[in-house]
């Protein structure tokens, strides 16, 4: 199942529909429901993809430090070089790749 977050909105880029159907079968086998905490609301750097529905944050806090390294290198191996999978202090970060899928 996914669930968002209290006030999370945006559309997403097609692209993203993979990381989420990826994320919660990876949320699913550890035992967790995958919860979005952000896609194109809240504060992001100047940068940032979330601005674009090419990034998303999926809430960690429930795994312990050892569960979430592993998740990362899951979703990492499952999405390919296309997307950037970033383990932050209280979630994880998960952004398509745009500029290397689209450079000339």
């Amino acid at each position: 199942m996914i669930a968002y977050k209290d006030g999370v909105a945006g559309d997403l880029h097609p692209a993203m529909r993979r990381v989420l159907r990826c994320a919660e079968s990876i949320w699913s086998a550890y035992g967790q429901d995958l919860v979005v905490t952000a896609t194109r609301d809240g504060e992001h750097g100047q940068w940032s993809w979330h601005q674009f529905g090419c990034a998303v944050d999926l809430r960690t806090r429930y795994f312990s430090a050892g569960e979430v390294a592993s998740i990362a290198q899951d979703m990492r191996e499952a999405l390919g070089r296309d997307y950037d999978v970033v383990v932050e202090q209280t979630h994880m970060h998960v952004e398509y790749d745009w500029d290397r899928t689209h450079a000339g």
